[in-house]
């Protein structure tokens, strides 16, 4: 059996060479033959199929060269977007630092007597029971226990409660420690407001000693007196934002959200002397 495959396989392989004879020999004399014809025929599919093959990879290799370019034309628009997104960033920070100094300059203009020193807030004090935080102004920039701490806008923030050489500790003014005399903006009556442990927690402080029969509006603003030394009068405290009557019945309790937006703040100033105000 295996002899008679050999002599097979060297039939097929004698018939191959002559084949190949042959058409070299057409291909030679310019006159193409049988042999040369047939193996041109058997060869076109074969010719075809390889055209098409290398037709599809031409295909891919430009598919592939406009994938890269695509990904360079993506790469080229994100850094064109983020230095965008940056300069907006950068022209939004503008704005809000002139519309500041803007602030800063009518405050100054308003209280003439003020002696101002601006602040920045380094660290929020960690404790659920208080309301506080350092500034990086201390004593050596002639900071003193019982300075009032303001925005650029004149709204109380709080006062300051220990100094270092280079910082200060300050109590805002809604910690339950805080209180401050105060009068309302549309009928003038004087009240304290004072801060609360459980509108703490809400961001707000109360507005107690209210005696008289006039309601307490909504929206009303409440400023400082002046009463007790610590606060100037006139600086803004906040809003009422409800109000209800003590359990006695003898006077109104008010809810009162501060003007100053405690949890965005990150620069202050502290009244180191009010001039010539009246004790």
């Amino acid at each position: 059996m295996g002899k008679a495959f050999r002599t097979a396989g060297l039939i097929v392989l004698g018939a191959l060479v002559l084949v190949l004879l042959l058409t070299g020999v057409g291909h030679f004399t310019g006159r193409p033959n049988f042999a040369t014809r047939a193996f041109q025929t058997a060869a076109a599919p074969v010719e075809k199929l390889l055209g098409r093959g290398l037709g599809r990879l031409e295909d891919l290799k430009a598919a592939l060269t406009e994938l890269e370019e695509l990904r360079a034309e993506n790469a080229a628009l994100k850094a064109e977007i983020a230095g965008m997104e940056a300069l907006v960033r950068e022209s939004q920070g503008m704005e809000s630092e002139n519309e500041r100094l803007r602030s800063l300059l009518e405050l100054k203009r308003s209280h003439m007597d003020y002696t101002l020193l601006d602040a920045s807030i380094i660290s929020w004090g960690s404790s659920n029971w208080s309301s506080t935080f350092d500034l990086d102004k201390g004593s050596f920039s002639g900071v003193e226990t019982g300075d009032c701490v303001i925005t650029e806008n004149g709204e109380v923030v709080g006062v300051v409660t220990e100094t270092g050489l280079y910082s200060c500790s300050v109590r805002t003014l809604i910690d339950p420690q805080s209180a401050m005399g105060a009068i309302l903006h549309s009928s003038g009556l004087t009240a304290v407001a004072e801060g609360d442990f459980a509108l703490m927690r809400e961001g707000k402080l109360k507005l107690t000693y209210v005696f008289e029969n006039a309601g307490l509006e909504q929206g009303d603003t409440v400023l400082t007196s002046g009463a007790g030394g610590v606060f100037s009068a006139g600086l803004v405290v906040g809003k009422i934002s409800g109000a209800s009557w003590e359990e006695s019945g003898y006077g109104q309790v008010g809810v009162v959200i501060p003007s100053a937006e405690l949890q965005t703040l990150s620069q202050v100033f502290l009244i180191l002397d009010y001039g010539e105000r009246e004790s």
